[in-house]
């Protein structure tokens, strides 16, 4: 098993440099020395389109969060007061006590996430007792109808209860 102490044998030194704004981001270098090796360089990585989604998200919330704080630091917003707000769904303004707020109502938010889920598209998967393909909202269907899930089921308890009557015996 590596541990630590094994991993700082290898490490020659870390130089770390000062942050640097790029964007409106803040990044920092750090670069790696090892020994018998020199500088060490992680190749760059690859994002799946699923982490380039949550990383524009996440950069949106920042953001948002920072126009926020500049709002209440310039004194154009106080706290206590609402905030105005647009809906995701219906696009209306509305006032709200909480900066995150998305929707004006329940109604709104309901029906948006109602079209969201149906926007997904449907998966084809394999039935896992007849072997059929079927479609699918989630990828962890496992029976293409209530009627395999029976089956499969009753097929599951009676080998249970034939292996507990081996192991008896």
């Amino acid at each position: 098993m590596l541990t630590p102490q094994m991993i700082y044998e290898f490490v020659d030194k870390i130089v770390v440099h000062s942050p640097i704004k790029v964007d409106g981001e803040r990044e920092q270098q750090v670069d790696i020395y090892l020994k018998f090796i020199g500088r060490f360089e992680l190749p760059p990585t690859e994002l799946t389109p699923e982490e380039e989604k949550r990383q524009a998200t996440l950069k949106r919330h920042r953001i948002k969060s920072r126009e926020r704080y500049r709002m209440i630091k310039a004194g154009e917003h106080k706290v206590g007061e609402p905030f105005r707000l647009t809906c995701k769904n219906c696009g209306k303004t509305f006032e709200s006590m909480r900066s995150n707020a998305m929707f004006c109502g329940a109604d709104c938010r309901r029906k948006f996430y109602k079209k969201e889920r149906a926007s997904k598209p449907l998966l084809t998967l394999r039935c896992q007792f007849c072997g059929s393909s079927f479609k699918a909202k989630r990828k962890n269907t496992k029976f293409c109808s209530d009627s395999c899930r029976h089956a499969a089921n009753n097929l599951k308890r009676k080998n249970l209860k034939e292996s507990e009557k081996q192991k008896s015996a």
